[in-house]
């Protein structure tokens, strides 16, 4: 625990603030337009995404994730918003990939302190699960608490432990960066060529015997677990997060999912002038993961 001194310290001065500089109101980066040069379809000739937006998420094609759904019609992907609540098979039928992006349960949209309650019900998680063991593929994305919470219980159902809370390394980190040279980015297939990543405050998950971690923290790194978020004490529970993920993927009977813990890697936002997502300029591998992964869910 001695390194973790400073967090004690700046505790206890009051003075620690992690998310100083992304302070004002986060914003879409309408600015921000990649040119795919390769698609991997024809204008609309691709696979239909829904993106979710019938559970209070944080991140809607509409909004926050408008960056996401622009990549995915460049490669050729048909992208729909999806409110249908309670979701349902007939819902989902005709798409190829469900994206749920930092959802949460209307009782936390205002208040996010626990207890951090279901984003999806019982019934709901029943047909995705369905869905996905007979062919749908699932990318599940959600950030630090109180997203990671709020989606627990439909991530556990494929295998993977979601821990409520935010990965920290250091003081004031607004970024963390995942290298082969690091050691904390794994080269697999769906990131061949990369040899680093950027995430902007996530949290850390366990994963499944037969899931494959692309992201996996070392042991500098710790899960702050504060009743609520952003709001750290010398009390609050702090738990390991070495050798936990924060981004995997695995196979679930004839479909396939995609694990995340952080979104705006995948998308593009800022906060004044600071641009943090896949505009951030020293994060220029982070369009072509995306892309990756996208070609695996179309697979």
């Amino acid at each position: 625990m001695a390194n973790w001194n400073w967090l004690f310290a700046l505790i206890l001065l009051g003075i620690w603030n992690p998310f100083t500089g992304f302070a004002q109101q986060q914003e879409v980066d309408y600015e921000y337009l990649p040119v795919i040069e390769h698609p991997l379809f024809e204008a609309g000739k691709g696979p239909l995404i829904l993106v979710d937006n019938g559970h209070h998420n944080f991140h809607t094609l509409e909004g926050k994730f408008a960056p996401f759904g622009q990549i995915a019609e460049l490669n050729g992907f048909q992208v729909k918003s999806i409110s249908t609540h309670p979701l349902s098979q007939q819902a989902l039928k005709s798409a190829k990939i469900l994206v749920i992006a930092n959802a949460l349960h209307a009782k936390n949209v205002d208040h996010w302190s626990r207890p951090i309650f279901p984003a999806f019900t019982a019934a709901e998680i029943e047909v995705i699960r369905d869905w996905v063991a007979h062919g749908g593929h699932l990318f599940l994305i959600a950030d630090h608490m109180p997203f990671a919470g709020a989606v627990a219980n439909l991530a556990l159902a494929f295998g993977f432990t979601l821990f409520d809370g935010f990965a920290y390394c250091k003081p004031n980190q607004k970024f963390d960066i995942f290298s082969l040279e690091n050691g904390m980015l794994e080269q697999h297939a769906l990131n061949k060529d990369i040899d680093s990543i950027v995430s902007f405050t996530g949290h850390a998950f366990r994963i499944p015997e037969d899931a494959i971690s692309i992201i996996t923290l070392d042991s500098s790194y710790k899960l702050l677990m504060p009743e609520t978020a952003w709001e750290f004490s010398r009390d609050m529970e702090m738990l390991p997060a070495g050798g936990l993920s924060q981004l995997a993927y695995s196979n679930y009977g004839s479909g396939k999912i995609i694990m995340a813990g952080e979104a705006a890697m995948f998308t593009a936002q800022k906060a004044g002038a600071v641009r943090f997502g896949l505009n951030a300029a020293f994060a220029p591998n982070n369009l072509t993961l995306l892309l990756h992964l996208l070609k695996w869910l179309s697979e």
